[in-house]
């Protein structure tokens, strides 16, 4: 990602990856189709994203289109959406991934999703990590 994360306070947010995620959404929903079923379905995508930072959540709750949720992954345990987006958030050159380490909150972000997940980060940051 180009942009790094807002280390204002104990939260943190990352405005480049929900510029990124809005586009992604605009993607998934915009699919050009001749198939009236097939526009139909994509209008009935349950999209949701899930990021481990409640400062991200805000912003995405105010910067997303009404029809798409964002929620903390630790309060989404045992709720499922068709397509899960993950902005990650971190995006530092000390390629520190804070709560994206924990196993826990990856378990939820990585099985809530019953067509597709997709994840939204910065490569060199979150492959510094074996997690």
């Amino acid at each position: 990602c180009s942009t790094e994360e807002d280390l204002g306070g104990a939260s943190k947010a990352n405005t480049g990856q929900v510029e990124i995620t809005k586009r992604v959404i605009s993607l998934l929903t915009s699919c050009s189709t001749d198939s009236e079923e097939d526009k139909n379905r994509l209008q009935a995508l349950k999209i949701t994203a899930l990021s481990p930072y409640s400062k991200q959540v805000k912003t995405l709750q105010h910067s997303l289109p009404s029809a798409v949720d964002a929620f903390a992954i630790d309060s989404y345990q045992g709720r499922e959406s068709d397509v899960i987006i993950f902005p990650s958030v971190r995006c530092n050159v000390e390629a520190d991934i804070g709560f994206v380490e924990d196993a826990r909150r990856l378990n939820v972000m990585w099985t809530r999703a019953r067509l597709g997940l997709i994840i939204v980060g910065d490569r060199r940051t979150m492959s510094s990590n074996p997690m």
